[in-house]
């Protein structure tokens, strides 16, 4: 990544232990389901609102108005997803909204005003695909929120997709044409819950199974073996067409309907005894704690037998029935902690990940148990770290404050978690400095270090109090830092430690005192090359670049960042920070070749092209400093990015000259945002030979709120790198490669 935060400790995610039993039943889904006028769900309110809607009675009407309210806020999230060209995240925020969605609550305007958006955006986001199932639940739907005049074009495409879906078929036996058949109308009713496609999906299934078993028949008889093809699909047919069966009413939570279509279809004998079982005690007794053995029973645990039966349709309906069959559990008894931890996974899984910690605190407070307590902070720093990765800070921010009732119980017991409250403050913290918010980030990191002190955090302290320009206290911080636990078990973030040590001394004046940590850094830095760990070993040999640049030993430094993206090739979070150095390196040296060369790595590793439009800028800035002519290589990387209306799009926009410095300051909304494009300005300036315009926006950027992103650490290079021989000599007996 572009920035040096490390979200720390994101652990796996994991399904808690069963607790005490159910309470309360349920309503069918068959029961009617009352029209009521939508609960407004704000951004802010959206976690609560999920907890809510999957805690109110089946059929009532707060349910009718929470559903309203929240697929209202989902359909607009996911089309701001699709505007900013994030077409998988937008689909999944589609998707996981209609998951929520029960056969017969489908009313035309549940989906609220950015509905109709949406969903085209999704439904040309599965042509791409050739996803005919899903495209037609979606085209099913705009048929149903579609005016008049707009039907007769959806109705054409469905016309369409109902041709292609025939001549697709045609050519297969009749096992696999009907389980063909099947695929289709099953993963359409995954997405439309309507009576007609479950209807279709089940009888469709039904079809399939029956020929399965008539193949069957006649080869017992008559010993002919059947083609492969078709002989394939009757397998897949006996051994999971039960299973899938009783999946699309499950994906309503209707146990009942679920045994009644597998008696309907004769199919008893094809099912898995538990799977029965599992149904006949939920249909006979609602409880939390048989739909979590019905959730059981549905993902058994991993064979390959089983995997190679199944389709990719088939799993995407089992994990929408185990989570419909997860959210009943959590329905009858929110304080289940397996049912919170089954439905929080899920809902991150599904573009909810915000509302992940909101399930859990029912859990928590019943069970303030450290498993429980451990699993629910995980899952949070999960969500989080999930929508950082996204590149959306502010749903980060509403996970962690969704977890506030979580934290407030963990801080009882922090001696026994893992992770602790702490750490998840810590992270936060990070995601703030990240992006420029100091003020937030020095709150949540000074509550973090008070209960938990960690390196990291210490680290993190000090370099807003160097920003501030507070040398004293950034350098207690740093001797903090060195003397906690984790920076022992932890060479390049005891060596990043010593460096920043360095540096802060440094711009207090005392080059003298800022030597002795600088050669600490370099000589541990060397040892600490042997770790066997390729993610370790690429951090090690990028701060050893560091320190061997402080030195002005330039080749050994250039030869320790190939080292870097030798140690872990295929890790392409390291390779980023690693071009990025490369390319950053090269930028403040005006070397051009180089940082021609550190670009075509990152796109021969594949990175991010959000990572690649700020390389590419960099080249591109310097080949207009030097008066260069452009090799057309950022030029192709802009085009990818330029269209998008994130950040990352305005930054494209710039790099291609398409938009001025000034109108890209006016475009940054967030301080990090501010920063790079005062960094981007100043550069701009200095491209016109406006050389002391360009130094005084470059004390804006040090001066500004983005700490932890690399223009400002290149405008700090440029400002105040030291010269080549300010620290003397390298250490003598150092050896390096």
């Amino acid at each position: 990544m572009r920035v040096r935060v490390a979200l720390t400790c994101i652990a796996s995610l994991v399904l808690f232990a069963c607790g005490p039993s159910a309470r309360g039943g349920a309503k069918g889904p068959g029961a009617e389901h009352p029209t009521a006028k939508a609960t407004p769900v704000g951004e802010d309110e959206f976690a609560g609102a999920v907890h809510d809607l999957l805690t109110s009675e089946n059929g009532s009407r707060q349910r009718a108005g929470l559903l309203a309210g929240v697929e209202a806020r989902q359909m607009s999230r996911a089309a701001a997803r699709f505007r900013s060209h994030r077409g998988q995240r937008g689909l999944v925020a589609v998707t996981g909204g209609l998951y929520l969605v029960k056969t017969g609550e489908l009313s035309p305007g549940l989906l609220g005003p950015s509905g109709k958006e949406a969903v085209r955006a999704a439904v040309r986001e599965l042509a791409t695909r050739g996803d005919e199932g899903r495209a037609r639940a979606l085209y099913e739907i705009l048929a149903r929120i579609s005016t008049p005049a707009e039907q007769a074009d959806v109705k054409t495409h469905l016309a369409a997709l109902e041709q292609w879906t025939k001549d697709t078929i045609a050519t297969g036996g009749p096992v696999a044409q009907a389980g063909a058949l099947a695929n289709v109308t099953v993963t359409r009713h995954l997405l439309e819950p309507s009576d007609v496609s479950r209807e279709e999906a089940a009888a469709r299934t039904t079809d399939w199974i029956d020929k399965a078993l008539q193949l069957r028949a006649t080869y017992r008889v008559k010993r002919l073996p059947p083609a492969r093809e078709e002989a394939g699909e009757a397998l897949r047919a006996l051994g999971t067409g039960a299973t899938v069966l009783a999946a699309i009413f499950l994906r309503d939570a209707d146990a009942k309907g679920a045994l009644d279509a597998i008696d309907k279809a004769q199919a008893r004998e094809l099912a898995r005894p538990e799977l029965l079982k599992a149904l006949e005690q939920a249909a006979d007794k609602p409880e939390a704690a048989r739909w979590l053995e019905v959730v059981h029973v549905l993902r058994p645990p991993p064979s390959h037998d089983r995997e190679e039966e199944e389709t990719v349709s088939d799993q995407d309906l089992v994990r929408a029935a185990s989570f419909a069959s997860a959210i009943e559990a959590y329905r009858l008894d929110p304080t289940l902690p397996e049912a919170a931890g089954a439905v929080a996974a899920a809902l991150e899984e599904l573009g909810m990940a915000e509302a992940s910690p909101a399930v859990l605190v029912d859990t928590v407070k019943a069970h303030p148990e450290p498993r429980v307590l451990s699993g629910a902070l995980a899952i949070t720093m999960h969500a989080m770290a999930g929508e950082v990765e996204a590149d959306d800070p502010d749903a980060a921010r509403r996970a962690f404050k969704a977890a506030q009732p979580v934290l407030e119980v963990a801080d009882q017991k922090p001696a026994k978690l893992s992770p602790t409250a702490a750490r998840v403050r810590a992270m936060m913290g990070e995601i703030e400095l990240r992006e420029g918010r100091l003020d937030e980030a020095r709150t949540l990191l000074l509550a973090a270090a008070k209960a938990e002190k960690t390196g990291a955090v210490f680290l993190s302290l000090a370099r807003i109090d160097w920003h501030d320009g507070k040398i004293p206290q950034a350098l207690d911080h740093l001797r903090e830092a060195l003397a906690a636990e984790d920076t022992a078990h932890d060479p390049a973030l005891r060596g990043e430690i010593l460096l920043t040590t360095s540096d802060v001394a440094r711009a207090g004046g005392d080059i003298a005192s800022a030597r002795t940590p600088l050669e600490g850094a370099l000589r541990e830095l060397a040892k600490a090359r042997s770790t066997p760990d390729g993610e370790g070993r690429a951090r090690v040999e990028r701060l050893l670049s560091r320190a061997l640049d402080r030195f002005g030993a330039a080749l050994p430094a250039q030869r320790a960042l190939e080292r870097a993206l030798d140690a872990a090739p295929r890790d392409k979070r390291q390779g980023a920070a690693t071009i990025g150095q490369l390319v950053g390196r090269a930028f403040v040296r005006g070397d051009l070749p180089a940082a021609r060369d550190g670009l075509s790595r990152g796109i021969a590793a594949d990175l991010e092209n959000d990572d690649l439009v700020y390389y590419a800028l960099w080249v591109r800035l310097l080949e207009r400093q030097l008066k260069a002519k452009a090799d057309g290589t950022s030029d192709r990387i802009f085009a990818g990015s330029v269209d998008s209306g994130r950040w990352i799009g305005k930054i494209a926009q710039f790099g291609a000259g398409q938009l001025k410095a000034e109108e890209l300051l006016a475009a940054a909304k967030t301080p990090s945002q501010k920063t790079e494009a005062l960094f981007y300005s100043a550069m701009d300036r200095r491209v016109a030979g406006d050389a002391k315009g360009a130094d005084a926006t470059l004390r804006q950027v040090v001066a500004a709120g983005g700490v932890d992103l690399m223009e400002s650490a290149i405008a700090r290079e440029i400002l105040t790198a030291p010269k080549p021989d300010a620290f003397g000599p390298l250490p003598s007996g150092l050896s390096l490669p």
